[in-house]
């Protein structure tokens, strides 16, 4: 992307977070973000916390402008190649907001003249609705983006700025059946909702059922990767995140913050705590307390 940002605008955005400028940021054009292969002078750098050689990773750069924490000191070195060092808590972290703010591409609100959109729906406003999306008698929110190929039944409610990705397929029937005495199956009635709060990431060919006879609810800023399954009833708390291939059976409880790895499986009716974290590939068969670390099939606590 050909972009250029001033960085006294960079700084002008990012405000309070930043505890210091060292250096004169007059002038100093910013073209990209720091790449480890592409570092020059129109890069903006940044340097991470945990790394114990950070003052010479400032002395090396390229670049005549650099975020790092408090750690990082502007010495007689920096001084003298003229460049600028802006001072923050979490340098990655203000990354993250200036790459948002300044440098990714989002798409233009608008339908695609080959969306499907049910006539009572309700799109709220500057959504982007792309390609080949299907959408039934639901309700959008404002500003939401949802990619080419997207598939959303009746009776789905979305919060403002969610993001759905190419392909995943939202609201339709859960996966329950009874058994009758010949041994033949009936479908359980599938009758709930899908309820998605704002700021909710779903990944491409992400599938979430509908509740059958609760709803399926996934809370406010939650993030979901690339061919997971959400099946019906499952409440997902606020700022989860669920990692590509992860499987949650239905009726499973996952409150705020928990983090669960790629390829983990959830068995159903179950409750995840609170800033728990499920390991890759776990098979969880029994309720995680709040904190703790499982991992392993069957899942057990990971002791420190």
């Amino acid at each position: 992307m050909n972009k250029t940002i001033l960085l006294t605008d960079i700084i002008d955005f990012l405000g309070n977070e930043i505890l210091a400028v060292h250096g004169n940021p007059e002038g100093i054009e910013i073209r990209h973000l720091s790449d480890p292969h592409n570092v020059d002078e129109f890069t903006l750098d940044w340097i991470n916390p945990l790394r114990p050689d950070k003052q010479n990773i400032a002395k090396k750069s390229k670049a005549r402008a650099i975020i790092a924490d408090p750690e990082t000191s502007y010495d007689e070195n920096l001084s003298a190649q003229n460049k600028v060092l802006i001072i923050v808590d979490k340098p990655k972290l203000a990354i993250a907001k200036i790459g948002n703010a300044f440098f990714v591409k989002k798409p233009k609100p608008g339908i695609h003249t080959t969306a499907v959109i049910h006539p009572e729906a309700i799109i709220g406003k500057d959504a982007y609705i792309g390609p080949n999306v299907t959408i039934g008698k639901c309700k959008i929110g404002d500003c939401a983006i949802i990619h080419n190929g997207v598939t959303i039944a009746d009776g789905v409610e979305t919060g403002n700025q969610v993001v759905i990705k190419p392909g995943a397929v939202l609201g339709h029937e859960g996966f329950g059946f009874g058994r009758l005495e010949d041994g033949s199956l009936i479908k359980f009635p599938q009758l709930g909702k899908l309820i998605i709060y704002d700021k909710v990431e779903i990944g491409s060919n992400t599938c979430i059922d509908k509740g059958s006879l609760s709803d399926t609810i996934i809370g406010k800023g939650t993030k979901i990767n690339n061919l997971c399954h959400i099946a019906h009833n499952v409440v997902v708390g606020k700022n989860v995140i669920i990692t590509a291939q992860v499987n949650v059976s239905g009726s499973t409880i996952i409150e705020d913050n928990v983090w669960i790895a790629p390829n983990a499986s959830l068995r159903g009716h179950q409750k995840i705590g609170k800033g728990a974290t499920i390991g890759t590939g776990a098979v969880v068969t029994k309720n995680v307390p709040a904190g703790e670390t499982w991992v392993g099939n069957p899942a057990k606590k990971l002791e420190k």
